[in-house]
Formats: C-alpha cells, sequence, structure tokens
C-alpha cells in the first residue's frame, strides 16, 4: 500500500513538465518560423544564350554570302537588273541565309520573354514591360519575315520576273531594316527604363540604351528616305552590342544574390 501511494506522487510532476512542454511547442515552433530567411526566388532562364544566340546568328546571315562565294547582297536602292542576277546566281545562299536569319528571330523571341519577365519582377508597376514586350515581340515577328522573303528570293521559278524580285527585295529589306530595327528599339527602350527604376543595371549603361533606342526608333525614316539608311545600321550593330552586355550583367548579378 505503501509503494502503491508514492508512485502516483512520483508520476505526477512528469505528468506536469510534459504538458508544459507540450504547450510550449507551438509558441518555440512560431518563433523559429518567424526568424527563417525569406526564400530565395528560383532564377528564371538565362538571358545570355538567347542573346548571344540572336547576335551571332544575325552576324552569321550577313557573312555566309561572301563565305560562299556569293559576295554581299546588293542594296534594294541599287540597279534593279544586279538584284534579279544576284538572287538567280545564288539560289542556294538566300534560302540559307534566309533560314539562319529565321533562327535568329526565334532567339529574339526567346530573349524578350525571358528578360522581360525578369524586368517584370524588379518593376511591377509600370508600362516599361509591356513596352518592351510589344517591340520585342515586333521585332522578331518582322525578322522572321525578312528570312521567309529570303527564302522566297531563293526560289529559281520567281528570279525571270524582274518587276517581282524588285518588290520583294524592297519588301524583304523594309522587314528586316528599318521595321526590324526600330521594333528592336522599343525592345531596348523597355528594358534600358526598368534597369533604371530598379537600378539592375549600372545608370551610364541604361543612359546609353535609351539612346540607342532612340537612334533605332528614329532609322523608321528609312521608309521616307532613304539617305537615313545608315541609321538602321548604327541602330542594329549598336543594339545588338548593348543586348549581349546587359544579359551577361543581369545573368551576373542575379549569380551574385543567389550565391549570397
Amino acid at each position: 500500500m505503501f509503494s502503491e501511494a508514492v508512485c502516483p506522487r512520483s508520476r505526477e510532476p512528469a505528468r506536469h513538465v510534459t504538458n508544459r512542454e507540450a504547450a510550449e511547442e507551438p509558441t518555440m515552433t512560431t518563433r523559429q518560423n518567424t526568424t527563417d530567411p525569406p526564400a530565395v526566388t528560383a532564377p528564371g532562364p538565362s538571358l545570355v544564350a538567347p542573346a548571344v544566340t540572336f547576335v551571332a546568328s544575325f552576324v552569321a546571315s550577313l557573312i555566309l554570302g561572301p563565305i560562299l562565294g556569293a559576295g554581299a547582297a546588293p542594296s534594294p536602292f541599287s540597279d534593279a537588273d544586279a538584284a534579279r542576277d544576284y538572287f538567280a546566281d545564288n539560289p542556294t545562299v538566300s534560302q540559307i541565309t534566309g533560314l539562319v536569319q529565321f533562327g535568329a528571330a526565334i532567339a529574339l523571341g526567346v530573349f524578350t520573354a525571358a528578360s522581360l519577365s525578369r524586368m517584370r519582377q524588379l518593376v511591377p508597376n509600370t508600362s516599361a514591360p509591356a513596352i518592351g514586350a510589344v517591340g520585342g515581340s515586333l521585332s522578331a515577328i518582322f525578322l522572321a519575315i525578312n528570312g521567309v522573303l529570303q527564302w522566297v528570293l531563293g526560289q529559281a521559278d520567281i528570279t525571270h520576273d524582274e518587276a517581282l524580285v524588285q518588290a520583294l527585295h524592297h519588301l524583304y529589306f523594309g522587314a528586316g531594316g528599318p521595321a526590324h530595327v526600330g521594333t528592336l528599339g522599343l525592345l531596348v527602350a523597355g528594358i534600358a527604363w526598368m534597369a533604371i527604376s530598379a537600378g539592375a543595371l549600372p545608370r551610364w549603361l541604361s543612359v546609353v540604351g535609351v539612346v540607342i533606342a532612340s537612334i533605332s526608333v528614329v532609322s523608321l525614316i528609312t521608309f521616307l528616305t532613304s539617305g537615313a539608311a545608315p541609321l538602321v545600321a548604327i541602330g542594329r550593330f549598336t543594339a545588338m552590342i548593348w543586348i549581349v552586355v546587359t544579359a551577361v550583367l543581369v545573368s551576373r548579378s542575379r549569380r551574385t544574390r543567389t550565391d549570397g
């Protein structure tokens, strides 16, 4: 009887301690949850790969003619006979060039989607992402049309018609020249403006982007006068260099934040 009287008393403190620990567990868990570091957002797709692919593919399309012995494509503002002879004598070069430029258009579309998705997370309440998306999408579409038209000019059954060749030549220059470059300027402007708002790039690089975008948009004057055609080349190649540099810096800063 003595042991029966003592044993319940010896177990009561143990039960009291267990209940108190159980009551404190939610408080401790809550305190731990409030001190946990915030979750790191999963990184998006790389910007470097599509940017470099876009630029490399377009540059390759320009040097394919000389490498394959066809020479550079004539200007649409030059003699119509020269354009007809070029496409009639080099159908394979025109088809390959069109294919490569179509691939460049796909890479530009991927870069547009990836870059604007990244920037939209940084600056969600501005119209810059929409401007960049419209510009990049239209620019990729115009470059794709340019590639298809070059492929068409490589078909032997149309090169006998000088008027048709000249019309297609002007059309493919307009799509791949001022139309493509002018809308590419909108993409650069959208990214540059978002970078200024979010501080995602060095300020001088963002300002340079705005200047390049302005030149690219002004190149649309080429539709009115061929004298503005040099602006197409200036806007095109400066925009390509800016896009690659921006892609590298944004990807590097993302890795730094993730490692930190």
